[in-house]
């Protein structure tokens, strides 16, 4: 049974805390003496292969000793989440795949897959750890989630709320180890296997099931241009007990409270449907992803507002669920929390979050949205390592696409400068691009477009939203102003009647260069 707590905001003031002093009081075993000028990953491995023997076999049957002795091609190093001996001695009892660790590498496939399970392609220190998912994957391209504990004068830090680290911050010349007590096993279930599979998710999962949205939570899916993509979403879910706590005790409850008379169950204008597809957020969104207020798309109709401050609280507002009364004060509970420890739940499409009351659908206010192509997947490969990427096939992207010029330039940044997230797209020459960007909620807004506006040889460029061009030719090289080299320029208005994706498309009437930085949809 999942077990439930309520965190306060203390509690996430604490985790804050933590990341500006790291205590040195812990009673941990010193890793000082290990030199950092001589070791390796692989060489530390070699030189304490008798402590670390299980793991060291591994490496040496997976033949991965020089990958592990070189420094990472990508210019940053590792880190290594090692577990010991006596993790992998209980993994094999628990597991019912392998008898032995001779019988594990006989699985030569699954051996390699386990090892770089364990390898993020990142040097992180726990000073470095973030409340939610590393910002860099492992080597198999998963993503590992940070649970942090926090005590009166120390913390302790777990690896996907299953494997404690019992030594840290082991330095070595091309990255950090960090030893785990137990051993990761991949994630290879998605989002919906995994609420079916746990105790106390049975509603949720039913909902799920009868309108047909289990089918939409694959690990993969196709795109719209028919290339096979990862299937990122994030799902908030009610434990049992919460609808329990509201007088629905079953799936027939479920459907008697939310079901739309004269609709099927999977009926996607159904209210049940509705319901359901309203706990499945696109894109992926650990707590530790939540910065500001922000409108995040769902499934279905309306998008979830979610504010992150000292808490981080859904659909402000909304319902008065309760009254917390202290001896000072009597305070109005309006908004849904997270359970903080039993969230961020690891799956191959992305975290699961479980909620404290039940999310109904809700419309939220209107805001200001920008978009900077921080969904395509290609982008997210690369948008934690600062660099220049050149891509010259369209076909690799899902929401950006471009002709009239061989290459485009995705350029992150390493330090603050005048592009927001630190990142740019340009284009050179008599180029077309073309841009999905996410569901916006119906309403008027005025399109502004943030881009390069130093330069002579800036394109003069038309704008399309969904095929209809907006406004006149926009001059990019006549919107500098003294202040800054990049310009905010006003396009147009528009009025959306619908919560859909919408498609802009910026082509060059004038050849010329385009660094783009977002468009922005403000409410009129």
């Amino acid at each position: 049974m999942l077990i439930m707590k309520r965190s306060s905001a203390r509690y996430l003031w604490i985790i804050a805390g933590i990341f500006l002093c790291i205590s040195c009081t812990e009673d941990l075993p010193e890793a000082g003496f290990y030199d950092s000028d001589v070791y390796s990953i692989a060489s530390f491995l070699e030189d304490n292969q008798e402590i670390y023997s299980t793991f060291w076999k591994l490496i040496e049957e997976a033949g991965l000793y020089h990958a592990l002795n070189a420094f990472n091609p990508k210019g940053d190093g590792y880190t290594l989440f090692l577990p010991t001996d006596d993790a992998f001695d209980r993994y094999i009892e628990q597991t019912e795949d392998y008898t032995d660790i001779e019988s594990l590498i006989k699985d030569e496939s699954f051996m390699r897959l386990l090892i770089k399970y364990h390898l993020v392609t990142q040097t992180f220190m726990t000073s470095d750890f973030p409340y939610g998912a590393l910002p860099d994957s492992t080597a198999t391209g998963d993503y590992l989630t940070i649970g942090i504990e926090v005590e009166d004068d120390s913390s302790s830090y777990s690896i996907n709320n299953a494997a404690p680290i019992v030594i840290r911050d082991i330095p070595t010349i091309n990255g950090y180890i960090h030893v785990i007590d137990e051993v990761l096993d991949p994630i290879s279930y998605n989002s919906y296997e995994w609420l079916r599979n746990n105790e106390g998710f049975s509603l949720i999962t039913k909902a799920l099931e009868i309108t047909g949205l289990k089918d939409t939570m694959d690990v993969y899916r196709y795109s719209s241009s028919g290339k096979l993509i990862n299937n990122r979403y994030t799902v908030f879910a009610e434990h049992d007990s919460i609808f329990e706590r509201n007088g629905l005790y079953s799936i027939e409850d479920l459907i008697e409270q939310y079901h739309s008379p004269g609709y099927e169950l999977d009926d996607p204008d159904g209210g049940l449907y509705q319901f359901a597809a309203y706990h499945l957020i696109e894109g992926m969104h650990y707590l530790n992803d939540f910065d500001g207020t922000s409108n995040l798309n769902t499934y279905a109709l309306f998008p979830v507002k979610v504010s992150a401050g000292a808490d981080i609280r859904i659909n402000i507002g909304v319902d008065s669920f309760k009254l917390e009364i202290t001896e000072t004060d009597t305070i109005l509970i309006d908004y849904i929390e997270f359970f903080y420890q039993e969230s961020n739940v690891n799956t191959k499409n992305g975290p699961i979050h479980i909620i404290n009351e039940i999310m109904e659908l809700y419309q939220p206010s209107r805001s200001r949205s920008y978009f900077s192509c921080r969904e395509e997947p290609v982008i997210i490969e690369v948008s934690q390592n600062p660099g220049s990427y050149y891509y010259t096939d369209p076909d690799e992207f899902e929401l950006i696409g471009w002709s009239g010029t061989q290459t485009l330039l995705y350029y992150m940044g390493s330090g603050a400068n005048e592009w927001r997230n630190e990142d740019y797209i340009e284009l050179n020459g008599k180029f077309y691009f073309h841009y999905i960007m996410p569901k916006i909620l119906p309403g008027k807004y005025e399109l502004v477009l943030k881009a390069d506006a130093s330069g002579e040889d800036n394109a003069t460029i038309q704008v399309y939203i969904d095929g209809k061009r907006l406004g006149g030719n926009i001059n990019l090289a006549r919107g500098k102003d003294s202040s800054s080299p990049t310009y905010n320029f006003k396009i147009g208005t528009l009025d959306f009647i619908r919560y859909e994706e919408h498609v802009i498309e910026i082509k060059a009437f004038i050849a010329g260069s385009m660094k783009f930085d977002w468009v922005s949809f403000k409410p009129i």
